[in-house]
């Protein structure tokens, strides 16, 4: 994939606001200098409203937002204008984050680990919420057939996030029904902390890896987009934490000349 031109439409299946610019944006960066039209879908961009769980609360806090603020509205804004700044357009969908759900018994999806930014989140089947998964699979379904695409890409969802689950099975089964090829990028940051493989639900299997080296103007359009994240870079980078030569780092370690690019699989029938 590497060296081959990018089909003329793309439809990028994000699960979170950012989480395609954070895995993939140099190469979709490419694909828009190179004349794709790049569509970037983000299927848990809904708007919640308070009372939040307590791991909605720490983050949003973390995030620099007062509790008066629609945090959700300004992470979309943020995404607008990241996505913009790689020239692709974007889809915001009406599903509410895992941070913001709620189990069958009243329990909030979502629990804060004291003392760490990170979330504790059960292990979920996406069959777990069967009617949940259905209308995220028929509002891609609805991006697909709107946008018309020639190649899919999504998460592998390695991380083993609920939300990143829903979002890749329901992503390959409307790829499969509509025939159209579908990759999955190497969900970053994650992978530079517990690397790990995707596990595909029955019927699918992974193709060989490929790395999409890119040139340093597309991975410095990448870099400006995420910046443009501030919610999210107040969690990531920092005077303590280099979160680009982080991104750096992990990309040497995958290219075969050093340069900066992203890992990729296509996804196979099994």
């Amino acid at each position: 994939m590497s060296q081959d031109p990018y089909p003329g439409r793309i439809v990028a299946i994000s699960p979170h606001l950012d989480d395609a610019v954070l895995s993939f944006g140099a190469g979709l960066a490419r694909a828009t200098r190179d004349g794709a039209k790049v569509t970037v879908h983000t299927v848990f961009a809904g708007t919640a409203v308070a009372p939040f769980s307590p791991a909605a609360d720490r983050l949003h806090s973390i995030w620099g937002f007062a509790p008066e603020q629609d945090a959700s509205l300004h992470r979309r804004n943020e995404d607008i204008a990241a996505l913009g700044h790689l020239g692709a357009e974007y889809r915001h969908g009406r599903f509410l984050d895992a941070i913001y759900r709620k189990l069958p018994d009243g329990r909030w999806l979502a629990d804060h680990v004291p003392g760490r930014q990170k979330l504790a989140i059960g292990e979920l089947s996406p069959q777990s919420d069967p009617e949940l998964f259905s209308a995220v699979k028929d509002d891609i379904e609805a991006v697909v057939e709107e946008c018309e695409p020639t190649l899919i890409l999504t998460c592998g969802a390695i991380s083993g996030h609920i939300d990143n689950k829903i979002a890749r099975d329901a992503t390959l089964l409307v790829a499969r029904e509509k025939d159209i090829p579908v990759r999955l990028w190497e969900d970053l940051p994650h992978a530079l902390f517990a690397p790990a493989d995707a596990e595909l639900p029955e019927g699918f299997r992974l193709g060989a890896p490929g790395f999409t080296a890119v040139e340093a103007a597309e991975r410095t359009r990448k870099f400006e987009a995420l910046r443009l994240y501030p919610s999210q870079m107040l969690m990531l980078h920092g005077p303590e934490k280099d979160f680009f030569a982080q991104l750096d780092a992990h990309a040497v370690k995958k290219s075969p000349s050093g340069g900066y690019g992203e890992t990729s699989w296509p996804v196979l029938n099994a």
